[in-house]
C-alpha cells in the first residue's frame, strides 16, 4: 500500500527531526572531510581533493537520511545516537472491534479482523481488513497527551466485493485515535493499543489492538 507522511506535534522532543538531520550533515562533513585529506596527503593533490568535499558531503548526506528514513531509524545504537523517541509501531496487530451505532447502542455484529502498520521515520500506513471491509489511511499526526503517545489518522473504509450490495453495511470515512501508553521507565507500551474510532455515518467504537508480529521494515 502506498505510504503518507505524518506530522509529530507537542512532543517531549518536538524537534528531534530537525537536530537529527543536523547530526547526520555534521556525520557527512567528518567523514567526507577525513576521507579527502588522507586522500590528499597521499597524493598531494589538495587542490582537487578541497574542490570534491562540498558535492561529495552533500551525496554522503543524502545517502545517510535515506538509509535513516528507511530502517537505520530503529535501529537502538542509532536512536541513541541521533537522539530518536519516535515509537516504532510496525507490524501485524489482532483487532478486536466492539462496535456503537448512532443511539450509543451497542452492535453485536463482529468485525474483528488484523491491522497491518507501515512505518518509516516520516511516512506511515495502515490498513484494517476484516470480514466485510478493507480499509486505508489517508493521513495522520502524532501528539504526546499525558501519558499516551496518540496517533491520529484519517481513514477509507471500502466494502469487500461479497458485502457491496449489502444496505446492512456501509463504506464510509472516519477518524481513530490509537492510544500508545508510556510506562513508568519513560518507553511506549507497543504490545497493546486501545483505538476509539469515529465514522462519517455517526458509528463510534473502540478498536482493542494486540501485537501479533513486528515488522522490520
Amino acid at each position: 500500500m502506498s505510504l503518507h507522511t505524518y506530522s509529530v506535534n507537542d512532543l517531549l522532543n518536538s524537534t528531534e527531526r530537525t537536530q537529527a538531520l543536523y547530526k547526520l550533515a555534521a556525520g557527512a562533513s567528518v567523514i567526507v572531510g577525513t576521507i579527502a585529506s588522507i586522500f590528499a596527503w597521499i597524493t598531494t593533490y589538495w587542490g582537487a581533493s578541497i574542490a570534491l568535499t562540498a558535492p561529495a558531503a552533500v551525496v554522503v548526506y543524502l545517502f545517510m537520511v535515506r538509509r535513516v528514513e528507511l530502517d537505520l531509524w530503529k535501529n537502538n545504537l542509532v536512536r541513541i545516537v541521533l537522539g530518536i523517541s519516535l515509537p516504532n509501531i510496525n507490524g501485524r496487530w489482532k483487532a478486536t472491534v466492539q462496535r456503537r451505532n448512532r443511539n450509543g447502542q451497542d452492535l453485536q455484529d463482529s468485525n474483528d479482523g488484523e491491522m497491518y502498520i507501515f512505518q518509516t521515520w516520516s511516512t506511515l500506513g495502515v490498513q484494517f481488513e476484516t470480514e466485510f471491509t478493507s480499509s486505508h489511511s489517508t493521513g495522520g499526526f502524532l501528539t504526546q497527551g499525558g501519558h499516551h503517545l496518540v496517533l491520529t489518522i484519517e481513514y477509507q473504509a471500502d466494502l469487500r466485493d461479497p458485502y457491496r450490495d449489502n444496505v446492512d453495511i456501509q463504506a464510509h470515512k472516519g477518524v481513530s485515535k490509537f492510544k500508545i501508553p508510556m510506562k513508568d521507565d519513560g518507553e511506549f507500551d507497543l504490545l497493546k493499543i486501545e483505538v476509539p474510532y469515529y465514522t462519517d455515518h455517526r458509528e463510534t467504537g473502540m478498536i482493542k489492538l494486540e501485537r501479533i508480529l513486528v515488522a522490520d521494515s
